[in-house]
């Protein structure tokens, strides 16, 4: 009989403790499942620099490799840099192993293929895969001897992403200095180069390969960047933040502020209509109403999906011939005319294009594109009352707001959007047993009486 699946993947890939969830069991299990759907192409590996990503990347190689599979070994890259190689038809698929933002206690996988993500049916795919040799067969499948493939050496990876952004974007950087916290990740070696290479004076910090992340955690947050904070306020230099694998992006202006991210999105919208025309952007539903109201009077449409949906959601679209000229998640601008993946470093040229074009500031672009208020809560509930809780909460929210005009959007979770900007999102996790509970507004008196309403819902969450 069967067993009851359980969820692999996340919004982003499969992710958790090390030891525990992510095993070198699990990465030839995925390994393998992957090899069993794409025999017929060539698989790229990579890593991030966590003290256990090499390791894991062995076993997913041999693995691969065992299956009658050809594998092209990129070793330690970005994730952006093994995104770029999938569009080459010869090596189409790739397995990365990442834990992205997370602590160094974790790991992960990231599965991608022609310049994307998997989408949700893909990683159903391979879960059901998964479950199917876990109760049918041992664990590695053997192909006969005469059909084991090599293993092969991608030595200029870099290379052809220095070549590809360097051909796409022209930037004269006249000599600016940016500072480059590079959370000791892959982006050390990369980030700086292209910079220089495009005339920019980068200084870096947290430059040294290290997977323990010794200079701060690898994920960009505002507590995370005190010291890029101080140096840039100090030095009145634009500063720039990578996570652990270089998909993330936090900008620090040169007053030493941590910019916003929905602003950031709204920039590079803006900038994408701009230099594409008027098109679709693909937004996840926990996204700020800051984007709707800069791109829509410049003609951009703006659609909510799913959270960790937009590659799903975008293939569908595009599939339909529409035409999507950017997509984003709070963290996570995505270029399609560039590639469907999250691109830190794509995404900072693009911004310092912007500044350099305008000789302008951050600080002053920042000040055509609205600042909200906003909060992110979420809470840890028992796995047995989650659903229980979340109609509870449902219910107690649609009357809180059942005098108001507001847009009710379902898709994922529950969320209200009122006329003047203001709005809720409850909804609960797809991988923990939490319910999140978000809320923004343009103004203060408005966010305190949207916050006033979220409390009562972490009341109903606390009492259960």
């Amino acid at each position: 009989m069967m067993k009851k699946k359980s969820k692999l993947f996340g919004t982003a890939g499969i992710r958790g403790h090390f030891g525990t969830k992510v095993t070198a069991e699990l990465t030839i299990q995925v390994s393998q499942a992957v090899a069993q759907l794409y025999s017929s192409e060539g698989i790229l590996i990579g890593h991030d620099a966590r003290t256990s990503s090499e390791a894991l990347s062995q076993f997913a190689s041999a693995s691969l490799s065992l299956s009658g599979v050809k594998v092209y070994k990129i070793g330690l890259c970005t994730f952006p840099v093994i995104a770029n190689l999938t569009l080459n038809s010869k090596h189409s698929v790739a397995v990365y192993i990442t834990a992205s933002h997370n602590p160094p206690t974790d790991n992960g996988i990231k599965v991608l293929r022609n310049g994307r993500e998997f989408t949700l049916q893909e990683q159903n795919n391979i879960e059901d895969l998964i479950i199917e040799r876990d109760e049918n067969t041992k664990l590695i499948h053997h192909e006969v001897w005469d059909n084991i493939e090599p293993q092969l050496e991608v030595l200029d990876a870099n290379n052809q992403y220095f070549k590809r952004i360097t051909e796409a974007i022209q930037i004269n950087g006249e000599g600016r200095k940016v500072i480059l916290d590079c959370a000791n990740g892959p982006m050390s070696e990369l980030a700086p180069l292209i910079l220089t290479h495009y005339g920019f004076l980068p200084t870096t910090i947290n430059s040294h390969i290290d997977g323990s992340f010794p200079g701060r955690l690898a994920e960009p947050s505002p507590e995370n960047l005190t010291t890029l904070i101080e140096l840039c306020k100090k030095e009145n230099v634009l500063g720039a933040a990578f996570d652990g694998d270089g998909d993330r992006l936090a900008i620090i202006n040169e007053q030493g502020e941590f910019v916003e991210l929905s602003r950031i999105n709204a920039l590079l919208a803006t900038y994408a209509i701009n230099e594409g025309g008027p098109g679709k952007i693909i937004v996840s539903i926990d996204s700020s109403t800051t984007i709707d109201k800069t791109v829509e009077k410049i003609g951009g449409e703006v659609i909510r999906t799913k959270l960790g949906e937009l590659h799903t959601k975008g293939q569908e679209l595009i599939k339909s011939n529409e035409k999507i000229i950017f997509a984003a998640e709070p963290w996570k601008p995505i270029f399609p005319k560039w590639g469907f993946w999250i691109d830190g470093l794509y995404s900072l040229v693009k911004i310092l294009k912007v500044i350099v074009s305008g000789q302008t500031t951050v600080s002053e672009i920042m000040k055509n594109i609205p600042l909200h208020i906003a909060k992110r809560n979420a809470y840890l509930v028992d796995q047995e009352r989650v659903e229980t809780i979340f109609d509870d909460c449902k219910t107690k929210l649609r009357f809180s707001l059942e005098n108001e005009s507001r847009k009710k959007l379902t898709i994922d979770g529950l969320r209200y959007d009122m006329d003047d900007g203001t709005w809720i999102l409850i909804r609960k996790s797809g991988t923990e047993p939490k319910i999140r509970i978000y809320y923004e507004s343009p103004t203060q008196n408005r966010f305190e009486w949207i916050e006033n309403i979220a409390k009562d819902l972490e009341k109903i969450i606390k009492e259960k």
